[in-house]
């Protein structure tokens, strides 16, 4: 343990922050966006960039690796560890879809390990957009089977007839979870689009355990597999469909090697085709 304080500590002393470029929300002039660089003269693989929200009180970031070949990126470290637990061949994914993605670094997570996968991404604002194709998914040759959208990820869920093996919810009003993931409408759409095998991933950042355990109990009824896991007290909703209980012990004995998990739903049943 101090061995590893005093590497953080060398990483920290020679890391060198440059402000990329700066943003205000035409719309509201409160919002503000910067593009940092963090590069270390002696450790190029630790470059990073981030995004940062500020809006008042409120502030948020995400970051990702500068670096072409670092798969995993420095946040959501959970989402990595549960999509590698579920899809330990996470090379041969097809179909993606990530509702919400700021400085997109889970699909450029999903771009860098399963390249030939389809990856669909939903996002509201239009700024966002802006900073993600000039900042963070300006590289082709990552991003070639990345398409970003300007939508409403609930209009889109709602309408869409593709059906996806892997979903990742990271909708937020400023710092609180989106309130409509929370209707019963999102629910069966979330049903609809996800094939007969397949992960859906929702981060529930600001609920606390008991009311994370209330909103997953909905989604029982539907999805063979409801788990809720905890990192840090990060909170995590993961929806499973499977035909094949072998592969829910797979995932789970996989999944709890790295990250906590808290509650546990399963069905009776096999889902109904």
């Amino acid at each position: 343990m101090k061995l590893r304080k005093m590497l953080g500590a060398f990483f920290r002393k020679f890391n060198q922050e440059t402000l990329v470029e700066s943003f205000q929300e035409e719309a509201n002039p409160e919002i503000t966006f910067d593009v940092i660089d963090y590069t270390n003269p002696l450790l190029h693989w630790r470059d990073t960039r981030r995004l940062v929200f500020q809006h008042g009180s409120t502030y948020a970031y995400s970051t990702i690796y500068l670096h072409k070949y670092r798969r995993d990126q420095p946040i959501y470290y959970a989402v990595h560890q549960l999509t590698h637990a579920y899809l330990p061949r996470l090379s041969l994914l097809e179909s993606a879809l990530v509702l919400g993605c700021a400085g997109c670094s889970i699909p450029r997570f999903l771009a860098l390990s399963a390249p030939n996968c389809k990856i669909t991404g939903i996002e509201y604002s239009e700024k966002m957009i802006e900073i993600a194709q000039k900042y963070f998914v300006d590289d082709p040759s990552i991003f070639r089977n990345f398409q970003l959208l300007h939508a409403d990820a609930f209009t889109y869920v709602h309408s869409t007839s593709e059906r996806y093996q892997l979903v990742y919810v990271d909708l937020f009003l400023a710092d609180k979870n989106h309130p409509q993931i929370f209707a019963d409408d999102f629910l069966r759409d979330l049903d609809s689009i996800t094939s007969k095998e397949s992960i859906t991933i929702i981060n529930l950042l600001n609920l606390s355990k008991g009311d994370a355990t209330k909103y997953l109990l909905r989604f029982a009824a539907v999805f063979p597999a409801v788990y809720l896991f905890n990192e840090r007290f990060h909170y995590y909703g993961v929806l499973i469909k499977t035909e094949d209980p072998a592969s829910l012990k797979r995932f789970e004995s996989r999944a709890v090697k790295t990250v906590r998990m808290e509650e546990r739903f399963l069905s009776p049943t096999p889902y109904p085709q």
